[in-house]
């Protein structure tokens, strides 16, 4: 059994409180009264980045009484901080995988497979993805060069069956988009 304490369990309190309370006439609104009088969050807090590890862990016991889900545990919160949602093509992934918690993600199937197979599978919807997207595809498809170590586009390619040019707009799409799940997928897997 872990013992709590005071000053964790009412920070982990206050912040879910303080973010979940339906009103004044609710329940949520009467325990963050009282954990008011005896807690008050300092200047500089800044909302969960504070909190240590218990305080933590007692929030996301509010969560799981309450049957809210805990934000923090998405992958489009973690994933923020290191990625640009301006960019349409890091848009797809958290639009697509941001409610899936760090323990359950499905960007954990880009250690053994590529976009087209967990993805987008239509040859139809690649060529749309690159011209909607084809100035920041682009910029992951150098990226990718960049990292694996390779001089051209064409060269990242090698061995991809291209016969018309929308085979080869289609190979990029896979190629950027599968380089960027990655980077994600070791983003979250990285210890902080």
């Amino acid at each position: 059994m872990q013992t709590i304490d005071r000053f964790s369990y009412c920070a982990g309190t206050y912040l879910f409180w303080a973010e979940n309370h339906a009103g004044q006439d609710s329940k949520g609104y009467q325990i963050l009264s009282r954990i008011s009088g005896k807690y008050q969050p300092s200047c500089g807090d800044r909302g969960w980045q504070s909190l240590d590890e218990i305080a933590k862990d007692v929030y996301r016991a509010w969560c799981n009484k309450e049957s809210v889900p805990c934000e923090y545990d998405t992958l489009a919160y973690v994933l923020a901080d290191s990625f640009d949602s301006d960019d349409a093509c890091v848009d797809y992934f958290l639009d697509r995988y941001s409610n899936e918690t760090l323990e359950n993600n499905s960007l954990c199937n880009y250690n053994q497979s590529d976009f087209v197979n967990l993805d987008m599978c239509y040859t139809r919807d690649l060529i749309e993805f690159y011209n909607r997207n084809e100035t920041e595809l682009l910029a992951w498809v150098d990226l990718a060069c960049e990292a694996y170590g390779y001089t051209s586009r064409l060269q990242l390619l090698e061995g991809e069956t291209i016969e018309t040019p929308d085979d080869f707009a289609a190979g990029l799409v896979n190629a950027g988009m599968t380089y960027l799940g990655r980077e994600m997928l070791r983003d979250i897997e990285e210890p902080i």
